[in-house]
């Protein structure tokens, strides 16, 4: 921890990414660090890229030139593997670091690799390092670094009896500085009724022999939900929680522009997050996933986590 807070102090130029197709953890940890930096030492230039979506809240991300990397200090937040990171040119960087809280090894060349896989989310590792260093946060830092832990534990509902005293405290801590929570969970957890009528297209599955449920969402489905790729792949997945019968759930959204298959997986208390890894996917041990290649990867995908489920 110290070593991170030591890269920051030294570098006067930090330029900060994430994961692809950003949650609000990616967004949250980006952000949240960004505005605690520049609230500590406001004589840094600190940057944030990469891609937006409407999950990212009220985040802006900052367009700069390829010369800014050569004497910066890169910190990749909520991803430690390459293909997901957003923006490839932290490859350019002079120096960089990687915060992550996932299970998965990084193939990413860096100078110090920070991973808490015990903690719950990428927000809850940088508000341990930012009060570590005594750093000056502000109402948007608290806003952002809450939003990640609130959203990445499920409003703590992922949480475990390991993983719950460290992550309360935490966001007990943050709290202290004035997170707009009223606003965030206005923006969290109410909907345009255009999207609460597009859910009924969501509202059926399929059972495997042991009872996992799954979704094969196709192109012509998401156009005709009217809503887009995140919003159906990760916003609907959670469709077929919360059923006494069912441990394990997925769902399987086709991204045409990318020609891939973008897989989530869930599950109450049962262990899958090695299957996403076979698959080149990861995450945490109950939720996590893969971009798969073809339907048929998708099938084998839906057999793995049925053999799971039986055993």
């Amino acid at each position: 921890m110290k070593k991170v807070l030591n890269y920051i102090k030294e570098n006067d130029t930090i330029i900060i990414h994430r994961h692809s197709r950003p949650d609000m953890d990616a967004i949250g940890s980006q952000i949240g660090l960004k505005e605690a930096i520049l609230g500590t030492f406001p004589n840094k230039k600190v940057y944030a890229v990469g891609d937006l979506n409407n999950m990212s809240y009220k985040a802006k991300m900052d367009d700069i030139s390829d010369d800014i990397y050569k004497d910066a200090l890169v910190i990749i937040v909520d991803v430690a593997v390459s293909h997901m990171v957003s923006d490839e040119r932290y490859k350019l960087a002079k120096e960089l670091i990687i915060i992550d809280h996932h299970t998965n090894p990084t193939d990413i060349e860096c100078d110090y690799f920070y991973q808490r896989s015990e903690y719950t989310s990428a927000c809850e590792t940088i508000v341990e390092i930012l009060k570590e260093g005594n750093y000056i946060l502000n109402s948007q830092a608290a806003t952002y670094l809450y939003a990640g832990m609130v959203t990445d534990t499920g409003r703590f509902l992922y949480i475990s009896p390991k993983t719950a005293s460290h992550a309360f405290l935490m966001a007990s801590y943050i709290t202290q500085f004035n997170p707009e929570i009223s606003d965030l969970y206005d923006f969290l957890y109410t909907e345009p009724l255009s999207k609460r009528q597009a859910k009924n297209l969501f509202s059926t599955f399929e059972l495997t022999s042991n009872n996992v449920a799954y979704r094969k969402n196709t192109h012509d489905l998401i156009i005709a939900s009217g809503l887009d790729l995140q919003g159906v792949s990760r916003g609907m997945v959670n469709q077929m929680a919360g059923i006494e019968e069912i441990k394990i759930w997925a769902s399987f959204t086709e991204d045409v522009e990318n020609n891939v298959i973008i897989g989530e997986f869930r599950s109450r208390g049962i262990i899958i997050v090695d299957i996403a890894k076979k698959y080149g996917g990861g995450g945490h041990n109950f939720a996590c996933g893969a971009s798969l290649k073809t339907w048929e990867e998708v099938d084998l995908v839906i057999n793995d986590l049925n053999i799971r489920a039986g055993e």
